[in-house]
């Protein structure tokens, strides 16, 4: 074979190998584009289940948050927890998280047991905690694009720490005026709950027998109030009426004096001011029994009332005086059953006002007239485990559902 021949085979060959490169080139550059093709659709699916993800945890954290504001109970006054679903959709930028064709995000609560009888436990239960066991469902779903990712997970109720001191009558900082008690005597005890029961005047006893004969009086010095009621109680009471929305600080302008003062309450007024507390609740303040001398019900429930001065400057303690030439008038058969605490004063009562509970008077007593108040530890007892501060999560019960 000449050399033009060995050299026409070889070049024939080299074409073939060519391509047959070339057609593998071909097919891995298809199957290439069709392996990328997939990934990026599958990434981008991921990344918009990931997005739904985040906006249905988001729903859950807000419907925690509603509960926690307003934990349902049978026959419960309160608004329903709703889920503030405007809100949550502020917190996500809709370049990023596009409105869904139908709610972008959503959220449901039902109680955990099976209160319908039919072996389930659904939101068909009802959105109230029928068995009062503190425990409750809640469902959130986001949806981003087309995807939708709901989670259920079973919340706790935790209850604000209520452990007021026992055994407090009254505290009165400044002193205390009376004139005779009369037949009886204006402090006495209604409830002792068992507990020995003091009171504490800041000044010389007009007439130790204004006090009843098994109430200890300390006077003329008594220990400072924030070593028989903290300051952190004071300061605990006021977040909690901040977040229940029954703050109201008129002495700052920001509010206007409520004509409710049942349950929590907390109301900051002017120096000088004078408070009516018969303005309240058409003069029966958290007691729904009527009347003369009409003490408390047993279906009547307590409520903690703080009428406080105007805020403390910047690094001053909450415990100092703000208020002292409050001015807080009680009259006919006004009636306040629970926590009552004021920086003020009490003035001269007109009537046959009463307190039932614990009474706190920082600043002076006047006693002239016919104002009584008596110690009833039951409005102390019944405090207990009554206000929600949150809810949390019950561990291992966080998962993902279908989505609705």
């Amino acid at each position: 074979m000449n050399s033009r021949s060995r050299f026409t085979d070889q070049s024939g060959a080299t074409l073939l190998i060519i391509i047959g490169i070339a057609a593998a080139l071909a097919v891995m550059t298809a199957s290439l584009v069709f392996v990328i093709g997939n990934m990026q659709a599958n990434t981008a699916d991921s990344r918009v289940r990931d997005k739904a993800a985040a906006v249905g945890e988001a729903a859950v954290d807000a419907q925690m948050y509603a509960l926690g504001r307003n934990w349902p109970m049978p026959g419960y006054p309160g608004p329903a927890p709703t889920m503030d679903a405007a809100l949550v959709r502020t917190q996500f930028d809709t370049s990023e998280f596009p409105n869904s064709t139908s709610d972008f995000v959503s959220s449901d609560y039902y109680d955990n047991f099976d209160n319908n009888g039919d072996h389930v436990i659904n939101h068909l239960d009802g959105q109230v905690d029928a068995n009062g066991d503190g425990l409750m469902y809640v469902e959130g779903q986001g949806k981003v694009g087309t995807r939708a990712t709901r989670f259920q997970v079973l919340v706790e109720r935790t209850f604000v720490p209520t452990d007021f001191p026992h055994g407090i009558a009254v505290y009165d900082g400044g002193g205390i005026d009376s004139n005779a008690p009369g037949t009886n005597p204006k402090v006495q005890i209604y409830i002792s709950g068992g507990y020995p029961v003091s009171s504490y005047v800041n000044g010389v006893l007009p007439d130790p027998k204004l006090f009843a004969e098994d109430i200890a009086v300390a006077s003329p010095v008594v220990p400072p109030l924030k070593d028989l009621f903290p300051d952190s109680k004071i300061q605990q009471i006021i977040d909690l009426a901040k977040s229940m929305g029954r703050y109201y600080d008129v002495a700052g302008g920001h509010a206007q004096m409520p004509t409710d003062a049942s349950g929590i309450c907390v109301i900051r007024v002017a120096n000088p001011s004078e408070v009516n507390l018969g303005a309240f609740n058409g003069g029966q303040i958290n007691m729904a029994s009527q009347g003369h001398d009409a003490p408390p019900a047993a279906t009547d429930e307590p409520g903690i009332l703080l009428i406080l001065g105007p805020e403390p400057g910047p690094g001053l303690p909450i415990s100092t005086v703000t208020g002292p030439n409050i001015s807080i008038n009680m009259a006919n058969n006004d009636r306040f059953y629970g926590i009552f605490y004021t920086d003020g004063q009490l003035n001269p009562a007109h009537g046959t006002p009463a307190f039932y509970g614990m009474t706190i008077f920082r600043s002076y007593m006047n006693m002239i007239g016919t104002p009584r108040i008596f110690y009833d530890d039951s409005a102390i007892t019944k405090l207990f485990n009554k206000y929600t501060l949150s809810v949390k999560l019950v561990p291992n019960t966080w998962r993902e559902i279908h989505p609705k």
